[in-house]
């Protein structure tokens, strides 16, 4: 009896130690594992560039209702974010030696769900949580030089994950593209020649706060307007290069936010832009007149130049404005959307092939002095693949307000599409 019960007590220990064996090698296999997975994260960001896409129209209410035709325009500081040439361009009411101009929009969706909007215009509803979009330009003005600033900036949220619990669980995704520029106009501000450093650049973070991951680089653009004095037409151009924005790794920074892999770098495609705008109707010959300020300095620098006759401030200038303006969209290489981000998105390559975006807006002076009406079509490209253009039908109208230091008016605008609507408001000077 006592040798088997000492011989039970043997085998019960030599299983306690085999099980105790057992337990020590799944620890170690398990330590084993979570190093060697802290080991594989990544320490390099994906190769794919993520597309900053230029296809949704912002801007003033008056660019907005022409349907974003305002290359050959080039007015104010509403007409700087779209022709840098503007800065330089007088108006023909202006009689000091300086103008100081300001724009500023903003475009929020609050009332449609991101199921009932397709703002990438890729046929589908948008993944994101919200999304807003700014644009604001400052101009300043002195004789023939003109410089000013203007940024565009989009924030996007996706959710990272299917549950989407916590602000740790959302990606914030901001895009900003800027330019810094300066104009100069030369005879009887007849060319107009203006050079910009643009910018794009990105910032990736989660709602919940915390680090950065940003992206950012430069290039040049070239704008120009010719505006011949005495006819009743103009013509511009602009050029946007592309931007290949890299990411600027911090000390120790890992591309990897909300257990996603960032991408190397953020693309901004090039786009070259022609315009051309008319007047039509009695005294259309106007359109292009000099200010009181430009005929003051032609005689006061005694230019050879024939100095025209000053007309009345409230001469006519043609009741009907016609402007016309097509938008070339460089490809770009490896390049992958915004939505890529959102937990249910499916990734693919978009942009690679070259888009054109043409745009027509017609204005018309139908109580002069009082009431302005505009409408205006564009087609809007997309960079996915098998997605036609979108068709865009716009409009609004201006209303003199009242005369108190400035000329005031309200003007109204609106945006139609498919799966999208952008309405606005704004109080401007009447011009």
């Amino acid at each position: 009896m006592s040798t088997l019960a000492v011989s039970g007590f043997v085998v019960m220990t030599s299983r306690v130690l085999s099980g105790m064996r057992a337990l020590v090698g799944c620890a170690v296999l398990s330590l084993s594992t979570a190093a060697l997975a802290q080991d594989e994260q990544p320490t390099e960001p994906r190769p794919e560039r993520l597309y900053f896409n230029p296809g949704s129209l912002l801007g003033s209410a008056r660019v907005v209702a022409l349907g974003g035709a305002y290359v050959g325009i080039a007015e104010g500081a509403a007409g700087f974010p779209s022709n840098l040439a503007a800065l330089a361009h007088r108006g023909p009411a202006l009689e000091k030696d300086w103008d100081l101009g300001v724009t500023l929009s903003w475009l929020d969706l609050p009332f449609t769900s991101g199921r009932a909007r397709d703002v990438d215009n890729d046929g589908r509803a948008d993944e994101s949580q919200d999304r807003r979009q700014l644009l604001g330009g400052l101009l300043l003005q002195y004789k023939r030089f003109g410089i000013g600033f203007a940024l565009r900036n989009s924030a996007v949220t996706y959710c990272a994950t299917v549950a989407c619990a916590t602000d740790s669980e959302r990606i914030r995704v901001s895009m900003t593209q800027s330019v810094l520029a300066g104009a100069v106009s030369f005879g009887q501000d007849d060319f107009i020649l203006a050079l910009g450093i643009y910018a794009a650049q990105a910032t990736f973070r989660l709602s919940s706060g915390g680090e950065d991951w940003r992206y950012g680089d430069t290039g040049v653009a070239v704008d120009m307007l010719y505006r011949p004095h005495g006819r009743a037409w103009r013509l511009g151009v602009t050029v946007r290069p592309e931007v290949v924005a890299d990411w600027r790794r911090k000390d120790g920074q890992a591309p990897v936010l909300a257990d996603r892999t960032l991408f190397s770098a953020v693309v901004s495609p090039a786009v070259l832009s022609l315009g051309a705008s008319w007047r039509l109707g009695e005294g259309s010959e106007r359109y292009n007149r000099l200010s009181p300020a430009a005929r003051r300095q032609l005689l006061v620098d005694g230019d050879a130049l024939p100095v025209p006759e000053e007309e009345p401030r409230d001469a006519p200038a043609g009741r009907w404005l016609i402007s016309a303006q097509v938008d070339l969209l460089s490809g770009v290489d490896n390049a992958v959307p915004l939505r890529t981000f959102a937990s249910t998105a499916q990734e693919q390559l978009v942009g690679h092939t070259s888009e054109f975006a043409p745009r027509l807006g017609v204005e018309h002076d139908t109580v002069p002095g009082m009431i302005r009406l505009r409408a205006g079509v564009y087609a809007e490209p997309s960079p996915f693949d098998g997605r036609p253009p979108r068709p865009h039908l716009t409009g609004g109208f201006e209303v003199f307000v009242l005369r108190y230091w400035e000329d005031w008016s309200i003007n109204a605008s609106f945006d139609l599409a498919s799966r999208y609507t952008n309405v606005g408001l704004s109080i401007g000077f009447w011009r």
